[in-house]
């Protein structure tokens, strides 16, 4: 039995580390899933564990292999209702591993798996596998105590009891609370879903706005290229200079000059 206990232990722990840290910052679905099979495991090492007190205490003679058959032994042996619940619990999560639930909200606060079981939704979000580990920690209490033998069994409430069995028992996990969590997660997945919406068609018009826009000006820049006449530039016809008649003179015989002296070199 304290073998069981150690590891129902390790289980707890990394469930407590995926919830308050590996979750509080992935907030994936697979983050979700992973901490669902860590508690699925730590209530299968709690149920060996009080199986193994029946067997001590000759309420038994065998243990079952396989955990369907120890969990109806455990129901049949124990008449707690809080393990009762907690049983019923464990199935529920079993059941939502192996069912093909869908993916809400990954990367945000409201992350959920959502799946139908038995005809009903469930949902799984932070707030709500919160509550689940609180379950757990108090079933985990309530074995330990038993194996140290600070509880008695029958103290607590059992099963059959009228007010136990009615459904708006608070102490009964799958009634007020968890419904009304149910129902917040679903509202939170509704509201993240407008959102989503109100935004995509936000920047759908926006879009479509840019794109009027853009073919507005490409309008007018077509009309005024039409309007504009299109005329080439007439090159630039430079004034003549004009010579005095002195200067004229004065360049004449500078020229004949010249002439004459490469003809005299030219001789020689």
């Amino acid at each position: 039995m304290d073998e069981s206990i150690e590891n129902a232990v390790e289980e707890l722990k990394r469930v407590d580390h995926s919830i308050f840290v590996s979750l509080k910052y992935t907030r994936t679905v697979d983050i979700l899933e992973n901490i669902l099979s860590r508690m699925i495991d730590c209530y299968e090492y709690l149920f060996l564990a009080l199986l193994r007190y029946a067997k001590e205490h000759k309420m038994i003679t065998d243990i079952p292999s396989t955990p369907k058959e120890r969990v109806n032994l455990i129901k049949e042996i124990f008449k707690e209702q809080e393990i009762h619940d907690n049983i019923d619990l464990y199935l529920l999560l079993k059941a939502i591993i192996k069912s093909n639930f869908s993916r809400e909200n990954e990367y945000r606060r409201h992350v959920a798996m959502r799946a139908i079981i038995a005809g009903r939704e469930e949902i799984i979000n932070i707030n709500i596998i919160s509550r689940y580990y609180e379950f757990l920690t108090s079933f985990f209490h309530l074995v330990d105590n038993l194996r140290k033998g600070t509880y008695t069994l029958g103290t607590a409430a059992q099963v059959g009891e009228p007010h136990d069995a009615d459904e708006e028992n608070p102490n009964n996990p799958y009634w007020v609370e968890i419904r009304q969590m149910k129902e917040d997660a679903e509202m939170e997945i509704a509201r993240d879903k407008e959102i989503r919406e109100r935004i995509r068609m936000e920047k759908q018009q926006k879009e479509l706005q840019r794109q009027k826009d853009l073919k507005k000006s490409m309008g007018k820049k077509i009309q005024e290229n039409k309007v504009k006449r299109i005329t080439k530039r007439k090159p630039k016809i430079k004034p003549k200079r004009v010579i005095p008649k002195d200067k004229q003179k004065y360049s004449s015989l500078k020229k004949n000059i010249k002439v004459k002296g490469k003809i005299k070199k030219f001789k020689r």
